[in-house]
């Protein structure tokens, strides 16, 4: 019998320190050589992050503590420029040159804005007190008033060289009509630009600031017209236009449908129902409202359709001459016109550029679709005003486009390619087809891309946006749009009567939709503050996912995942005073805010808002308990907020922390037991408080809203 020998038991191979060192050398040249080639596909992108540098520059200015020396961001852009030049065959040294150029011209860019809108600025209130001036803008509003904005030539008690630049007034009493260029005296009540109603919440008066407005107010008096409406300055010029049309179309429509057409033929928004606006944004369709590039596009583009067509009837005409490039021409004026009439938004700065190149292209015969146009839009809006950069209006209008042309330049999403050879009835439903699915991969789209930032300003998002979207998009771009272009055109022959019809018919429509879809339960999520650190990382995550072509581009979800982390995890105040001292929010166990004294309805929304609750949350069954002379938080730490001076003592011996709406003296603050005392005169100081509890009860950290701001040139003091 013949035996097998047996096997050797296997063996691991050894593996000897030097094969090691050889396998993860190997490992790392494959790499590095993968990343070498990605970077080589990826070069001819590079230039779309200028505007992110740009944008760096300006975001470092605006968190600065501190207006910096001018003469120190010149000579860091000079020095950027430089190194620029001498590291310009270096890889990536050069690259890193080229950012650091880009952040300190934007930089300089919103420093030199800075100082070019500088005008006085109201820093007290005035009561009463007689104002003359020149009327620039005039806007009937939803009650029935007017909202005027005026040059002031005259405030009583003020020499001529602090008047305000601009002052915007609201007037409720009846009145003959007022119109842009007009001169007016009244009687009115003036306060300045208001601050934040907390750390970190909208700053009214940095928009002002850039916007001119140096205070704000309400009339005593009805004007009284001095001047016969002498038109002075192209300003005026336009101004007066837009509040004829604006008028003329409210006349000729509904209560309701009126002041949107009016919005969306003119940009003036003061007459719209505050019902009518508000189940539009729930609904996901208030971006109707803002002129951006949908308006554009339709108005435009209808324009260059119908411009080309009328030319192709004349066939000697379309054989002989480029009617394509004639009608670009017409349809780039026509956007350039829809600008001025519109205000010349952000959004609708963006929308024209974005036009502009694509009809120029045409006029060169280059394409024009393309991110690069996308990011020229946006260099050319943030050199010329770098302020939007903070504005929510830009930050979701580039998000949106940004989003949508990365997505339709994708070869997977050439969808509009089953327009080939689409005839008859199969053609027909085809298209329709391709129409229904590229208008929900919009709506998803521009609705993903600009969550974030509607999150982030406004602590809302509409559930159902999509269904509103897929709805009312078919009037806005089949009617509305059209029917808006159309009566422009016939206005002037007093002929566009039934395009105003179609028009108001389709808003109906719209307007159905919006109030249909915001019924629904759960229409509205509303979500808690969350750091702007958490939405810087979401942005730079989105803008890495759209911005790269090779798979180098999947490294985005890192950003976006941490940054999305880190929005779900909001930090709210545990207790928040206002600028007074006289409205006082604590929290409660449950998460929720319990309330004392006055609530003035602006900064009670605001908090509830930032809380991750709805603003018309009923507050009346969630009051402190108060009595004639204060109020008391009974918990870990105990809060006392009195308001008289006469319960000041006893709180000092009780409580942790005293909020107090009346000055309390440094003698008083001395003898205290309460390891915080905020009074009347911190908050006038100060602004309002944020203060920040860990778990046991004891004060993490305070912040106010002189810190939050800095001491910048719209802030207080500074800008005197």
């Amino acid at each position: 019998m013949r035996v097998s020998p047996k096997k050797p038991p296997h063996r691991a191979p050894k593996w000897s320190f030097e094969d090691i060192k050889g396998l993860i050398a190997g490992l790392g040249r494959r790499l590095f050589e993968r990343w070498r080639d990605l970077c080589t596909h990826e070069q001819a992108n590079l230039g779309l992050w200028v505007p992110a540098g740009i944008a760096g520059g300006i975001a470092v200015y605006f968190a600065l503590p501190a207006e910096p020396y001018v003469g120190w961001s010149i000579v860091s852009l000079l020095s950027a420029t430089l190194v620029t030049y001498l590291m310009r065959h270096r890889g990536w040294l050069a690259l890193a040159a080229v950012v650091s150029l880009c952040a300190a011209l934007g930089f300089l860019a919103a420093q030199v804005r800075t100082l070019s809108v500088a005008a006085p600025v109201l820093q007290a209130e005035m009561r009463g007190v007689p104002i003359e001036g020149q009327v620039m803008q005039a806007s009937l509003n939803q009650e029935g008033g007017t909202t005027l904005l005026l040059k002031p030539t005259f405030i009583g008690g003020m020499p001529d060289e602090a008047l305000p630049a601009r002052v915007r007034l609201r007037v409720r009493q009846e009145h003959a009509p007022i119109w842009p260029g007009d001169e007016i005296e009244t009687r009115a009540m003036l306060w300045p630009p208001a601050e934040p109603v907390a750390p970190g919440a909208f700053d009214f008066a940095r928009q002002a600031w850039f916007r001119g407005l140096g205070g704000t107010g309400v009339t005593l008096t009805a004007p009284e017209v001095l001047g016969g409406g002498a038109m002075s300055g192209w300003q005026v010029a336009i101004a007066s236009t837009r509040e004829s049309v604006a008028r003329h179309v409210m006349e000729h429509m509904a209560e309701k449908e009126g002041p949107v057409a009016a919005a969306l033929m003119t940009g003036l928004r003061h007459a719209i129902h505050d019902d009518v606006e508000q189940d539009l944004r729930d609904a996901g369709l208030a971006h109707i409202l803002a002129i951006s590039g949908l308006h554009m596009a339709l108005f435009a583009g209808t324009l260059f359709w119908l411009v080309r067509a009328a030319l192709a009837l004349f066939p000697p005409l379309a054989h002989r001459y480029p009617i394509k490039k004639w009608a670009a021409s017409v349809a780039l004026l026509g956007a350039l016109a829809y600008l001025f009439l519109s205000g010349g938004s952000v959004a609708t700065q963006r929308a024209f550029i974005m036009a502009a190149l694509m009809f120029i292209a045409v006029l060169i015969d280059r394409p024009a679709f393309s991110l690069r146009n996308v990011a020229l839009a946006a260099i050319i809006v943030l050199l010329m005003r770098p302020e939007s950069l903070l504005e929510p209006g830009f930050q979701m209008s580039f998000a949106a486009v940004t989003a949508l042309v990365a997505v339709y330049q994708n070869r997977e999403m050439q969808l509009l390619r089953f327009r080939e050879n689409a005839t008859g009835l199969s053609g027909a439903i085809r298209l329709g087809t391709v129409y229904m699915v590229t208008l929900c991969i919009t709506s998803l789209v521009a609705g993903a891309a600009t969550a974030p930032f509607a999150a982030y300003h406004f602590n809302r998002m509409a559930a159902f946006g999509l269904v509103g979207n897929i709805a009312a998009m078919p009037l806005v771009g089949t009617l509305i749009m059209p029917s808006a272009l159309i009566a422009y055109i016939l206005m002037p022959l007093g002929l566009e009567g039934p395009a105003l019809w179609v028009m108001e018919k389709g808003l109906a429509g719209v307007i159905w939709v919006a109030n249909e879809v915001s019924s629904w339960g759960g229409a509205v999520v509303t979500i808690g503050s969350f750091s702007t650190t958490a939405l810087l990382l979401i942005s730079l995550g989105g803008a890495w996912l759209a911005l790269w072509q090779t798979s180098l581009r999947r490294a985005g979800f890192i950003p976006l995942l941490l940054g999305l982390y880190l929005a779900s995890q909001p930090t709210t105040p545990d207790i928040l005073v206002n600028g007074d001292a006289r409205l006082a929010a604590v929290k409660e166990p449950g998460g929720s805010y319990l309330w004392a004294g006055r609530t003035p309805r602006y900064a009670r929304e605001s908090w509830l808002r930032r809380n991750g609750e709805a603003p018309d949350t009923d507050i009346s069954n969630r009051r402190l308990p108060c009595d004639h002379i204060g109020c008391v938080a009974d918990g870990t730490p105990i809060v006392a907020l009195p308001t008289s001076s006469a319960a000041i003592g006893d709180d000092c011996r009780e409580a942790d922390i005293v909020i107090a709406s009346v000055p309390v003296r440094s003698s008083v603050r001395r003898s205290c037991n309460a390891i915080l005392i905020i009074d009347r005169f911190d908050v006038a100081r100060e602004g309002a408080h944020a203060i920040y509890l860990d778990e046991q009860g004891n004060i993490e950290r305070v912040e106010t809203v002189r810190d939050w701001r800095g001491e910048r040139p719209w802030s207080g003091d500074a800008a005197q």
